[in-house]
């Protein structure tokens, strides 16, 4: 894990709960290690039955990708997981399964963007300029112009980013998973929005439209 909130999670908390009657259940706290420590840390352990991945760190991928290696059940695997972080490649493969998704350009910076001015006055904003990686703190932001997008090199010169097309919605983010085979919704305020609570309003099966399965 990468957040010390994450064992205090509505679901997870229980999760463990549970589990720990019956199970042996141990936490990776990998903020302060390398990929490499982290590691190292896991080798000192038999192989557990099952590892949940709840990180967006870098080295929780590497311990992960490790113990795949070696045998061990990951959920959320390796795999799925790095492809859900880069969100250059997430928008590749949704595209490959013919799914609707807004057009999205990649660059290797945000300083790399800015110096292009032929490609700077042909945008068409507003857009939403997102971190390519996703990760904890990461930049989600909507841009009307030239001069915002220079505002955010400030924080974010170094940032490689993604740029997306603007498709105006009603105010909410709907998100969905998938447990054997099972899918499962609910709504939550969108992240452009201030001070958006990041409460998850579950959506009934019954009320899933069938057009997003």
């Amino acid at each position: 894990m990468d957040n010390p909130e994450t064992p205090h999670h509505p679901v997870i908390a229980v999760a463990l709960q549970q589990l720990s009657t019956t199970h042996t259940v141990r936490l990776l706290d990998v903020r302060t290690l390398t990929g490499a420590e982290a590691i190292a840390q896991e080798k000192i352990h038999v192989l557990a039955d099952l590892y949940l991945l709840k990180s967006h760190a870098p080295q929780a991928l590497d311990v992960a990708y490790f113990l795949e290696q070696h045998g061990a059940l990951v959920v959320n695997s390796w795999a799925s997981s790095s492809v859900c972080q880069d969100r250059v490649r997430m928008a590749q493969r949704m595209l490959e399964a013919n799914l609707p998704w807004p057009q999205t350009r990649s660059f290797a910076t945000l300083e790399n963007l800015l110096a292009d001015s032929h490609l700077l006055a042909s945008l068409p904003f507003p857009l939403i300029i997102k971190s390519r990686y996703s990760h904890r703190g990461d930049l989600v932001d909507k841009v009307h112009n030239v001069e915002q997008l220079q505002a955010l090199a400030a924080h974010w010169s170094r940032e490689p980013v993604v740029l997306q097309e603007f498709i105006a919605g009603d105010g909410w983010d709907i998100k969905l998973w998938v447990i054997d085979e099972r899918i499962f919704a609910a709504r939550r305020r969108t992240p452009l929005e201030a001070d958006a609570s990041k409460e998850d309003f579950p959506i009934a099966s019954k009320e899933i439209p069938g057009r997003w399965i």
